[in-house]
């Protein structure tokens, strides 16, 4: 038999289901809500991410569009103009802020 005890179960439980409801909002998650004016004005040189697509000369009008330019040239561009080193960075710490803000 296993060591645990009913109130372990119920805590292991209780923390998955919070884990599932945690990547469920995730998942409906908007760049909008990510990349706040007040994220963007913290982070980076730009007011809104729209400008710093805009400013980077990335065309974008689709998912498709935007991740086809997750490549060196813009992450090299994040690094130049946002606190970040990478996108990944700036995506990271992005949700970070949003999950603490919640």
């Amino acid at each position: 038999m296993s060591d645990l005890n009913t109130s372990d179960l119920e805590k292991l439980a209780e923390n998955m289901e919070k884990a599932e409801k945690a990547e469920k909002s995730m998942s409906m998650v908007s760049f909008k809500d990510l990349f706040t004016p007040a994220f963007m004005t913290k982070y980076t040189d730009f007011a809104n991410f729209s400008e710093l697509l805009v400013v980077g000369k990335f065309n974008v009008n689709s998912l498709e569009d935007f991740m086809a330019l997750l490549d060196e040239a813009f992450d090299e561009f994040i690094k130049k103009t946002t606190k970040f080193q990478s996108w990944e960075e700036m995506q990271s710490t992005a949700v970070a802020d949003y999950m603490t803000s919640k």
